[in-house]
């Protein structure tokens, strides 16, 4: 007689009934029941290895950064102590599925508390119990635990309270062995695809630098900004801009991206008719980042485009609006967005202090290249037509990327039905 169907094992292959041989176990069953501890803080001056969270990658599932900590430094969470096999899974954020399986090289060092280790025992190959944490089914049902929850995380003895699907070991091995390799072929490929988005991403880049570096550039005229363009700063946040009665979409550093502008959250203020009048955008609008943690962001622009409802901007995103007569803003705006452009934006943004921040002025003293507009739009229509080639090859890559996803979670979900 066969097990009873899977969905008496919440979050394990679905209603499929498992094979004759196989039964069904709680991971409490199979693994040790509790993982020794220790306090590196007795040992102050001597170093070990500590795995936290940030040390796991949720998208290779490997331990890529443990940490070499001296016992005094050590954090209150790095006391359990891991063995080679041992399968770490995160209890906070579950969808986020950082798992891993603990190498050789980091036997009795010490991972933080906020894994629940698995330690398999001897009926159970680690390897078979790594591939069941990764499985789809096994997230879902860990995520359904804290949703709504205001701290997402799990315990334990949830995690442990799990149902897996179990064969015997021989069948476990050949199994693992099988999956590895048909893993193996898709990691291949996930490479293959990451490699395309990569080389597909940094062509819009060259396709400027061939524009903006050529030796037709260096003879085109150049103005500042000043002499071109109105420019203004935007509305300062504060208390008294929560939305009441007279409020618009407002569009923050956050929203502004290189090139593109990120609406997918969008903040309302309140603001007065005058406000409305003197800095509502309009389509064409340059939309330039006064200041940003990282250097490589300084001064990252965007064009704006009127979508039908009235529209302002925070004060620490400035504004920029050209003379329709003597420049194309997404001309300007594909400048200043390469690397000749970024380059004269870091030099104007430094200060004596060692920060980088950009202001009215000194957006206003930029110089732009100004080619007659016939030329700029003949260099707007050929870099459009390879601007959308690139999108083409990043969609593709993506769509490949997806592919690796949904063939990996099938492989898995065979797996663990008795299928493979």
């Amino acid at each position: 007689m066969n097990t009873p169907a899977t969905e008496g094992l919440p979050g394990a292959v679905g209603s499929r009934p498992l094979p004759r041989s196989w039964r069904a176990v709680r991971l409490s069953d199979v693994c040790e029941e509790s993982i020794p501890t220790r306090d590196p803080r007795d040992s102050p001056t001597d170093s070990f290895r500590y795995v936290d969270i940030t040390s796991v990658s949720n998208v290779s599932k490997r331990i890529v950064s443990p940490k070499t900590v001296l016992g005094k430094d050590a954090p209150s969470r790095a006391r359990q102590v891991i063995r080679t096999g041992d399968v770490l899974v995160a209890t906070t954020r579950p969808n986020l599925n950082a798992v891993a399986l603990v190498p050789t090289e980091l036997d009795g060092e010490i991972a933080s508390t906020g894994f629940c280790v698995l330690r398999a025992k001897s009926g159970l190959d680690p390897r078979y119990l790594f591939g069941f944490v990764q499985m789809g089914e096994t997230v879902r049902n860990l995520s359904e635990l804290v949703k709504g929850a205001l701290y997402p995380a799990v315990t334990d003895a949830q995690v442990r309270a799990q149902w897996l699907p179990l064969p015997e070991l021989s069948e476990q091995r050949r199994i693992v062995d099988v999956l590895a390799e048909q893993m193996t072929a898709v990691e291949r490929a996930r490479a293959a695809a990451e490699a395309q988005l990569k080389a597909a991403k940094a062509l819009p880049a060259a396709y400027l630098r061939m524009v903006f570096e050529s030796a037709t550039a260096q003879a085109w005229p150049r103005r500042t900004l000043a002499e071109v363009s109105e420019i203004a700063g935007g509305i300062q946040k504060s208390p008294d801009r929560v939305p009441v009665r007279l409020h618009r979409p407002y569009l923050t550093v956050r929203n502004v991206q290189r090139g593109c502008l990120d609406l997918s959250e969008v903040e309302r203020f309140e603001v007065t008719l005058a406000e409305i009048e003197r800095l509502r955008l309009l389509s064409g609008d340059i939309l330039v980042v006064e200041g940003n943690g990282s250097i490589d962001q300084i001064g990252r622009n965007a064009m704006f485009v009127a979508d039908g409802q009235e529209w302002i901007h925070q004060n620490h995103v400035i504004r920029v609006r050209l003379d329709g007569a003597a420049a194309r803003p997404e001309f300007v705006s594909c400048f200043l967005n390469c690397d000749l452009g970024r380059a004269q934006m870091v030099k104007k943004a430094e200060t004596t202090s060692g920060l980088y921040t950009l202001s009215a002025g000194k957006v206003a003293s930029l110089e732009v290249p100004v080619p007659s507009l016939g030329e700029q739009e003949s260099i707007l229509s050929v870099l459009g037509e390879r601007m959308g080639e690139v999108e083409r090859l990043i969609e593709q890559a993506g769509e490949q990327l997806a592919a690796m996803d949904s063939l990996q979670a099938a492989l898995l979900r065979r797996a663990f039905s008795g299928e493979l």
